[in-house]
């Protein structure tokens, strides 16, 4: 999936990545430190967007105004490599199904 969405930065960074490792992308439910925790991912579609996020949890906020942290991987990282760029953690495959479809709904925004 390719995400065209703008990145916002109205939190300060270290609280975000706080709330990103411990809560899910979706729901906002906390999670466990033992807990499961289930990935999807996204590229960007320009890669400049990448560049300038590289390492951050970013947040995105949908055309509904629902906010959605994410991590943006590193260059160097097996995720990288494996061709994603942006990951959303989630608590659940209901949230990974849901989180995946409002970000089909999206990319139908702008295609």
């Amino acid at each position: 999936m390719v995400v065209e969405l703008e990145v916002m930065r109205n939190r300060p960074s270290e609280e975000r990545n706080n709330y990103w490792i411990s809560h899910c992308g979706w729901c906002d439910r906390e999670l466990d430190e033992e807990g499961p925790r289930i990935a999807t991912h996204a590229k960007f579609r320009e890669p400049k967007d990448y560049r300038k996020n590289e390492g951050l949890v970013v947040e995105f906020t949908l055309a509904t105004g629902r906010p959605v942290l994410a991590y943006v991987v590193t260059r160097n990282s097996p995720a990288k490599r494996e061709g994603k760029e942006v990951l959303f953690q989630v608590c659940s495959e209901r949230c990974k199904e849901e989180l995946t479809t409002a970000m089909k709904a999206e990319l139908d925004l702008f295609d």
